[in-house]
């Protein structure tokens, strides 16, 4: 008791040590540090949600699994819970624009809100964006006025990496088609993510690597990312005696599509730790302190992104609540705040 009471101790102490560094530090790029306590109720799932609309199994892609379901704000016009076709049909005069500009089509079917793309967790291996408790955080980003597009992704072991991250990247290029912006009335430059747990981890990647998208050059780009509990270090570096567990380690490798981490180049390619660039979007990272994803995975990547001048905002929190178990009142606040802050 006492051992782990001192390595939860030292836990906190580094991460006060962190946000002392960052404080300390001459660039003004708004970081912040944090460790708090949380309530046991994930506080989206206590709410009921009035008006909040959920057009669901909206098709991005031909596979079963390449679905997504759009949460709605209340005051959404009645004709944003209809899915969008599967193609633009423009104007003649809006055709002969895109011609000459290819952004004005998506310019001119941009719409007023701002918008976040969420990501469900469960070791990349089962997981499901209808969940009693996703999509109650899924309507809870809507009563706070985020049209939100809550994703599935095909799974491992059947389908390995790069395959849910295709998905989720796929699914991003969706909401920034012209017709997702008109139907859903988003505007293409407020959009963010957000992941728990492997779906933090997806949700970190799309951001450090949005520069390779090609929406990135025609200013489609990710805004603002909340990661919760995200393992960010899929190398063997994770299997060392602070890591994480062997059984974890297993489940690692059957979504990296690897039989032992010795030979295992998808092990760098599938962690955000290897990607961040300067061109990274601010991040809201949020994790427990004893829980099964070890909290040096958040840290380190922590201070690789303010390395590369990207905002973070790390919260600590005190316990093993992992992933949106995290989502007390006051830890969904801070998410909100973050969202509006940085996709106004």
């Amino acid at each position: 008791m006492r051992s782990g009471r001192r390595t939860l101790l030292a836990l906190v102490a580094a991460v006060v040590a962190l946000g002392a560094v960052a404080s300390c530090s001459s660039d003004p790029v708004g970081d912040e540090n944090r460790t708090v306590t949380a309530d046991p109720v994930i506080y989206p799932l206590s709410l009921r949600y009035h008006g909040i609309d959920v057009v669901a199994d909206v098709p991005y892609g031909s596979e079963a699994l390449q679905r997504l379901d759009v949460c709605l704000p209340a005051d959404s016009a009645p004709d944003t819970t209809t899915t969008p076709t599967a193609t633009a049909v423009p104007t003649p005069t809006a055709a002969a624009s895109a011609a000459a500009d290819p952004g004005a089509l998506a310019e001119a079917a941009s719409g007023t809100r701002p918008a976040v793309l969420m990501i469900h967790g469960g070791s990349w291996s089962h997981g499901d964006k209808a969940t009693a408790a996703y999509r109650s955080v899924c309507k809870y980003l809507a009563s706070e006025g985020f049209v939100t597009f809550n994703v599935d992704y095909r799974l491992a072991p059947t389908d390995p990496f790069p395959a849910g991250l295709d998905d989720v990247r796929r699914a991003l290029d969706f909401v920034f088609r012209p017709t997702t912006l008109s139907t859903y009335d988003v505007d293409s430059k407020r959009v963010g993510v957000f992941g728990g747990s492997a779906g933090g981890n997806l949700a970190a990647m799309l951001a450090v690597t949005d520069h390779d998208s090609t929406a990135y050059a025609e200013g489609d780009r990710i805004r603002a990312v909340v990661d919760l509990s995200g393992p960010t270090n899929l190398t063997s570096r994770s299997t060392r005696a602070d890591g994480v567990s062997a059984s974890f380690q297993r489940k690692q490798l059957l979504y990296l599509g690897c039989r032992t981490y010795a030979n295992c180049p998808a092990a760098t390619r599938a962690s955000p730790e290897y990607h961040v660039t300067s061109d990274t979007a601010p991040f809201f990272i949020g994790h427990s302190t004893d829980e099964f994803i070890p909290l040096w995975e958040s840290q380190e990547f922590a201070a690789t992104l303010r390395k590369h001048d990207v905002p973070v905002t790390f919260v600590a929190v005190e316990g093993s609540a992992h992933s949106i178990a995290q989502l007390d009142e006051a830890m969904s606040k801070r998410v909100a705040t973050f969202l509006r802050g940085h996709l106004g």
